[in-house]
């Protein structure tokens, strides 16, 4: 194991298998560690939250075993990242890519509703709400990054944003 001085101001990192079980006590985890890094229990509640939405889709889609979580809070900038990074087959990864481009493309509250007229319509049971309500909860920026079969999803935060929101 390597340590290395940090200019973050809080982070943490947790690796696991693909078990739909863990993603509770992840996100119980995160939301308490975030409360004390943050000192604020809105913005703990939001970014768990999205944790959750995104280790979901991780397991849910994942072709191999391991699921990879990381936080950074930054505290002289006032935000914080959220990377959740899994295998997962190139079919998949497309759609991710295409899912989040949509989602980005318009205002938050504009793309919430449109993802979700859009569930109301679907026939297969699922709703792909995840991107749009991240964005819309906490006014998120959302990319992808994918190498091959690796996909790496991070969310940014702006924390001043997330506060003030009522």
């Amino acid at each position: 194991m390597k340590l290395q001085k940090s200019l973050n101001s809080g982070f943490v990192e947790l690796i696991f298998g693909p078990r739909w079980t863990y993603i509770a006590a992840v996100r119980n985890f995160l939301q308490k560690f975030l409360f004390v890094t943050l000192e604020d229990v809105k913005s703990a509640d939001l970014i768990s939250m999205a944790a959750s939405e995104l280790l979901e889709n991780a397991i849910k889609y994942a072709s191999e075993e391991g699921t990879k979580i990381s936080v950074k809070h930054f505290k002289e900038d006032d935000t914080l990242d959220l990377a959740v990074e899994n295998y997962s087959f190139s079919d998949n990864i497309k759609i991710l890519k295409e899912e989040i481009e949509k989602v980005n493309i318009g205002s938050p509250e504009e793309m919430y509703l449109f993802k979700m007229q859009e569930a109301a319509l679907r026939t297969d049971g699922g709703s792909q709400l995840g991107f749009a309500r991240i964005r819309y909860e906490t006014c998120a920026n959302i990319k992808l990054d994918a190498t091959s079969d690796l996909v790496k999803i991070v969310v940014s935060f702006d924390l001043t944003k997330i506060r003030g929101r009522k």
